[in-house]
């Protein structure tokens, strides 16, 4: 059982020492880097949120402005349709006024026809 077993040739303590100093020293290189990347992401997330608020201004901005604009149309159709109802009623009016001049120009055109047949016959 020995046999298979490899044997190892200790590595002296200063040797393990430096190579343990070596590795640490790679690993605080490392570790540098790392918080070096996360400040840099840090401030392109800052960046980003700066960007979203001042959009999100914009959008509310433009909203508002769609709003009054929308509001302005609205007032000015109301304004149109009232003024169309005003029409209407005017149109409703003259038609009216219209059938009665009809109307009492037929029935005289029919008396003044009676009356000259009338005294066309010499019934009067």
């Amino acid at each position: 059982m020995n046999a298979l077993m490899k044997k190892e040739y200790p590595m002296p303590v200063e040797d393990r020492l430096a190579s343990l100093e070596s590795d640490v020293k790679y690993l605080r290189n490392d570790m540098t880097d790392v918080k070096q990347h996360i400040k840099s992401l840090d401030n392109g997330v800052q960046n980003v949120r700066a960007d979203l608020q001042s959009f999100e201004t914009e959008v509310a901005k433009e909203f508002g402005a769609v709003r009054t604009e929308a509001a302005g149309l609205r007032a000015e159709m109301n304004r149109e349709f009232g003024l169309v109802r005003v029409s209407i009623e005017s149109l409703k009016t003259s038609i009216e006024k219209a059938k009665l001049w009809m109307l009492v120009t037929g029935v005289g055109v029919i008396m003044s026809t009676v009356v000259t047949l009338a005294h066309a016959l010499k019934l009067f």
